[in-house]
């Protein structure tokens, strides 16, 4: 496999790489909970491991596959001796254009809730020979081109949002109205900008409505506010820094676009009930 030795795996002029972690590359990766670089797909042949998506706590296995997004925190904090997996990782610029987020959104609410996946051992081996596919195919030169990749990451995505479609029937896409198809859309949006806008406005004239209309929508669908889906995931964002890295409370403010560390404190005190510095210690 190709050896991983830093977090620079999936850089930005990469937009696939892929391979099979023989030696327990993840694990020295990603010993303390970190922002994946790209979207990683890792699929687990042998052995187990457990893992904290987004501070949720989760137990791989042999068949179990995961899809970590990208700066999402991810950490492996127990791995088995025979633990094996097979890996693809597209970069976050490739994930994020416009084409495949059109193509793939309306998966990606089952993804973030539910990144880990046991799958049967049929499927688990579908996947397993699409990966092996993928490692031979990176191994010729220029073999594949951006359009190739793209199809790559669309099929993969494709292919789980057909598991969550079986096992979770009355979240059908095929079935979402016109007011779904909005909560889909502003999710999108947000994931892409909630480090540095928080105005509802900012997100109806992206989606081309009024604010009244978004947020009566999202309100609807959702019961929750714009802002609060807003906020969520700042805070989620701002609890993994906090629990899971060493920058201080500033940085952390600022890499969440807040103009200084009170308004940040205070903001984060309104949503969690404690101040960044208790929850840090708690």
């Amino acid at each position: 496999m190709k050896k991983l030795k830093k977090l620079d795996l999936i850089p930005e002029e990469q937009n696939m790489t892929a391979g099979i972690d023989l030696c327990g590359n993840f694990k020295q990766l990603f010993n303390v909970p970190k922002p994946s670089p790209g979207c990683i797909f890792l699929l687990c042949t042998r052995g187990t491991c457990n893992v904290t998506i987004y501070l949720n706590q989760y137990e791989l296995k042999a068949n179990s596959i995961a899809v970590i997004y990208p700066e999402v925190y991810f950490q492996i904090t127990e791995q088995s001796a025979d633990c094996r997996f097979f890996f693809v990782g597209f970069s976050k610029n490739l994930v994020r254009s416009t084409y495949l987020f059109s193509h793939t959104i309306k998966h990606t609410p089952y993804i973030f809730e539910r990144p880990v996946l046991h799958l049967e051992p049929k499927v688990a081996e579908i996947f397993r020979d699409y990966m092996k596919l993928i490692i031979k195919s990176l191994r010729v030169e220029d073999f594949m081109n951006e359009i190739q990749i793209n199809l790559t990451y669309s099929q993969l995505i494709l292919l789980l949002g057909n598991i969550y479609q079986r096992d979770m029937p009355q979240l059908e896409p095929s079935h979402y109205s016109r007011n779904q198809e909005i909560v889909k859309e502003l999710v999108r949006i947000v994931i892409q900008y909630y480090k540095t806008e928080r105005n509802v406005s900012f997100y109806a004239e992206k989606m081309h409505l009024s604010p009244q209309h978004l947020s009566t929508t999202i309100k609807k669908i959702t019961g929750k506010t714009l802002t609060d889906i807003i906020s969520s995931f700042i805070i989620r964002d701002a609890q993994a820094k906090l629990r899971s890295t060493g920058m201080t409370i500033q940085e952390i403010a600022y890499s969440l676009n807040f103009p200084d560390i009170s308004f940040f404190g205070k903001y984060f005190k309104r949503y969690t009930g404690m101040s960044p510095k208790q929850y840090r210690n708690s």
